[in-house]
């Protein structure tokens, strides 16, 4: 049943730019609109949003008052919107515009713009904004929570839904990452490290040059204009690019003539819409074609079928640069921008599967034995989360990647992936301590406690992950060292408890949640981030 924060056919709730101006110059960007506005497929797809109507043309002109990121005025950027959040609240945040597009790219398509914001009620939040003819579109990404702005429907500027990721369900896509294990075009080299070693990330910005192709039918979907298809390609990349720079420091922009790959007919694209498979190759000889091997780092082709696929580790790798795939019906919002482009993109950065179950699509090969750190379907960026049947852990991803991930990507971007141009930032990574080792007895509830502190005074969020590979199995029914405690979001909270106090108390359980009944070992990673917009800094231990 649709549930809605709204009172019917009331409007309410103004959202002000707030900021610099006075009062009485402060301008409305927002009204809470009635949820009779949403078209049907939205209300099976979500259930539960708020819709608002924004006044697109006083958002577009408040900001187009923000300066550069790169501007000396950007630390202190009086363009302060606030947005609206889905249960009915708002927060504010200081916004500046940020590059996701060629500066040749965007000044011929000037009403594409895109900016990166920082909480200020909330400092370990930061956002990512659009807006085009298409509409606005906002990813807002903090301690606890990830919500998204959209408009409630293509071509409607007016009508947009509020809502928390977790509304949303993936299980009801029906397309799947066909990454198996062993698409692996060339080899990546793991590092062994000491258990206990610190390994920092963030005091550079590594911005890859991306090349994003489209399908004819992806283009249909998005008005059938090359404009209306680079904005869609705009908005999934800034919110990507929101995930990359945050956790990993890593920026993509779109090459200078991104537009010589957007086909708006199937007739003359080159590209079998319906097989992701087929068009890893042919989206490599297309970007080799029409751009030249030297002028892009990774490619990338957006079609309305095919599900996703990648080539493992092929980043800034000739030959293979080129292969990587997202195709949904619907290629729009979180399912297909952070459970298909983020996840395939991954993958080319080197970044294998997470997930240890075998069930539903998480089986025909796709578990990777060397990566398979989350119970069951897992819920980070590279698990596969909502599709692996009585193994799901929840309904789709969460936005950030588990700390396996951070060291194969950071492997390729330092190895054959170095190929970025690599900026200073004045970010320095937060220090971290897990504590000490501890032995308990078999299935007794424990508590882990880490410290850290960020030599920025950056507010920093925390996580602890388990970090153990074993058989592959159930999440029910683990063996051996199988993982069985899964990953949440990081909090603002340096402990953890095991399992969750809820479960506890009411004496439940909750699936990816489970003491171990047999002696065994359990290793443990805490990481600390600092979540800052334009190239985030983090640190973990074990």
């Amino acid at each position: 049943m649709q549930t809605s924060t709204l009172r019917r056919g009331l409007l309410s709730g103004l959202f002000l730019l707030a900021g610099l101006l006075p009062a009485a110059a402060q301008r409305v960007l927002w009204a809470d609109a009635s949820p009779t506005v949403v078209p049907k497929q939205h209300t099976l797809a979500l259930n539960r949003f708020r819709a608002v109507a924004v006044q697109l043309g006083t958002v577009r002109s408040t900001l187009r008052t923000a300066p550069s990121e790169r501007s000396a005025a950007a630390r202190q950027s009086g363009t302060v919107v606030s947005l609206p959040l889905p249960d009915g609240s708002s927060q504010r945040f200081r916004v500046v515009a940020t590059q996701v597009m060629a500066p040749a790219l965007a000044a011929r398509y000037p009403r594409i713009r895109t900016y990166v914001a920082h909480g200020l009620d909330d400092p370990t939040a930061t956002a990512r904004l659009d807006v085009s003819p298409a509409g606005f579109h906002a990813q807002i990404l903090a301690a606890n929570r990830t919500v998204y702005i959209d408009p409630a429907a293509p071509g409607d500027t007016v009508h947009h839904l509020v809502f928390d990721q977790s509304s949303m369900s993936r299980s009801a896509l029906g397309a799947v990452c066909y990454t198996p294990d062993g698409l692996d075009q060339h080899t990546i080299t793991k590092l062994n490290r000491p258990a206990a070693m610190q390994r920092p990330n963030g005091s550079q910005l590594r911005t890859y040059r991306l090349a994003v192709a489209c399908t004819g039918e992806y283009a249909a979907t998005k008005g059938g204009t090359k404009e209306g298809a680079l904005a869609g390609i705009v908005t999934s990349v800034n919110r990507v690019d929101g995930i990359y720079e945050r956790e990993l420091a890593i920026r993509m922009v779109l090459i200078p003539n991104n537009d010589r790959l957007i086909f708006l007919t199937d007739s003359t694209d080159r590209y079998t819409n319906d097989d992701g498979e087929i068009m890893l190759r042919q989206n490599q000889a297309v970007l080799t074609d029409s751009i030249g091997s030297a002028n892009y780092d990774i490619g990338h082709v957006f079609s309305t079928g095919g599900g996703g696929i990648a080539a493992l580790g092929s980043v800034c790798v000739a030959g293979v640069k080129g292969m990587g795939v997202t195709g949904l019906p619907t290629p729009v919002g979180d399912a297909f921008d952070v459970d298909f482009v983020a996840h395939e993109m991954g993958h080319q950065f080197g970044a294998e599967h997470t997930f240890n179950s075998q069930l539903g699509s998480c089986g025909g090969g796709t578990r990777s034995a060397s990566s398979a750190y989350e119970p069951g379907s897992g819920v980070t960026i590279m698990a596969y989360a909502g599709i692996c049947d009585a193994d799901n852990l929840q309904d789709s991803s969460i936005p950030y990647f588990h700390s396996s991930s951070y060291d194969q990507i950071l492997d390729h971007v330092t190895g054959a992936g170095n190929c970025a141009v690599v900026t200073t930032t004045s970010n320095q990574a937060p220090t971290a301590n897990a504590g000490a080792n501890y032995r308990i007895p078999i299935s007794t509830p424990f508590t882990l406690t880490g410290s850290a502190t960020d030599p920025n005074g950056d507010a920093l969020t925390y996580s602890w992950e388990q970090y153990n590979l074993g058989p592959a199995g159930n999440a029910t029914t683990p063996r051996g060292d199988a993982p069985i405690f899964r990953s949440f979001a990081p909090t603002s909270s340096t402990s953890r408890t095991f399992p969750r106090v809820s479960d506890l108390v009411n004496n439940t359980t909750t699936i990816g949640e489970l003491l171990p009944t047999y002696a065994r070992r359990l290793i443990f990673r805490f990481v600390a981030r600092d979540n800052r917009d334009g190239g985030g800094a983090w640190n973990m231990i074990q």
